[in-house]
């Protein structure tokens, strides 16, 4: 049973109540407490949901339609009276148990959490980094990162000791290192990484040997869990902050629509893949939520299409703009792989738009799985 809407005034209610009776649609209708002479509408049967809905917009509109004019029939007075107190029951048990869900949202909150707490342990390891005046931080190779980021080829872990015995305090420092210095920091840097094939085609054909690079070495060891745990990294303030707004926003509502576990699975299955393609193009040098986002911005948006009545209550405006930062993005990464493609302009984009992309892409596939749908048990 769900609430479609209110009206004003009783006589009007009535009227409604009893077109939607001769229209065969099981409805009841019970008066706010604002004192407003409101009336909300309750529908019994999901799949008569929008049809209810339809037809109070067109009775908000002109009440004196003579559609909506009915023939006189005696009124179960009693009937209703006598179900009053019943519906206005469940009116408040439903209203008290989606108070009682909404200020929980373990699962979003707990994300939120391990963001947060990443964050912030990643961001003292780049402060005893900056201290020891370690050459690692210029690449973000912090222990965090290499524990949890999507690989970590052999020669990270080399550059992490060749900077433990070679300080520097500028990335223009590493010019200038003593030869010797300077001849082993070249050699651990030659050795074959996987840069993507953003940085490969950027190079090309120069970079044809890079296709050639060992993929996946971490996975390959069993660190299954690197499939997923970028997505709890982020690399600056205004990076987390935003994620986690968007998360905070998209993650609520689809955690208090499905049950945890389908939540979860569509996290991981989201995070996995956007990962994955974003490792195939960029390389692992990659962190952040923003591919799952987008993933549940996608889901939500095909379940307001295909199950309407499931309620999200994203607005299309929000999606709008989701779209227009998704697409606008990726112009500006082809822009800038022109600019630098043809020696025009230095102009990199550091944005993981492969994930942005590929993760929206599969929410919208998976919002069409009824697998996913609301009331699963």
């Amino acid at each position: 049973m769900r609430i479609i809407g209110t009206l004003k005034g009783e006589r009007e209610s009535f009227k409604f109540y009893s077109f939607l009776k001769e229209e065969g649609i099981d409805a009841s209708y019970d008066p706010l407490p604002s004192g407003d002479e409101l009336y909300q509408f309750w529908i019994a049967h999901e799949d008569q949901i929008e049809i209810a809905k339809h037809w109070m917009e067109e009775f908000k509109k002109d009440s004196a339609d003579p559609r909506f004019d009915t023939r006189a029939h005696p009124i179960d007075t009693e009937g209703i009276a006598a179900g009053a107190e019943e519906r206005e029951e469940r009116s408040l048990s439903a209203l008290q148990s989606k108070h009682k869900r909404r200020p929980h949202m373990p699962l979003t909150r707990l994300i939120v959490l391990i963001c947060a707490l990443l964050f912030i342990w990643n961001g003292y390891q780049m402060s005893d980094l900056a201290k020891e005046k370690s050459g690692a931080r210029f690449f973000g190779l912090t222990p965090l990162f290499m524990n949890l980021a999507y690989d970590a080829p052999n020669s990270y872990s080399l550059l992490v000791d060749f900077f433990s015995t070679h300080p520097v305090e500028t990335p223009e420092e590493l010019d200038s290192l003593p030869p010797e210095a300077r001849a082993a920091f070249q050699k651990i840097d030659s050795l074959p990484v996987w840069i993507g094939m953003y940085g490969i085609m950027l190079e090309w054909p120069k970079s044809r040997g890079d296709l050639d690079a060992p993929m996946f070495v971490k996975l390959r060891e069993g660190q299954v869990w690197r499939l997923i745990t970028p997505c709890f990294m982020h690399g600056g303030f205004l990076h987390i902050l935003f994620n986690m707004m968007w998360l905070w926003m998209l993650g609520r509502q689809v955690e208090e629509r499905i049950k945890k576990w389908q939540y979860l699975s569509i996290m991981l299955i989201v995070g996995i893949v956007s990962n994955t393609l974003q490792y195939l193009m960029s390389g692992p040098l990659f962190v952040g939520y923003s591919g799952i986002i987008c993933g549940l911005a996608g889901f939500i948006w095909i379940r307001q299409r295909v199950a309407p009545w499931e309620g999200y209550p994203l607005q299309r405006g929000t999606i709008i703009f989701l779209a227009i930062f998704i697409f606008g993005m990726m112009a500006l990464q082809i822009v800038s792989f022109v600019l630098m493609r043809y020696n025009i302009a230095n102009f990199p984009m550091n944005i993981a738009n492969m994930a942005h992309i590929s993760g929206a892409l599969t929410g919208v596939l998976l919002g069409r799985i009824p697998f996913f749908s609301k009331g699963l048990l």
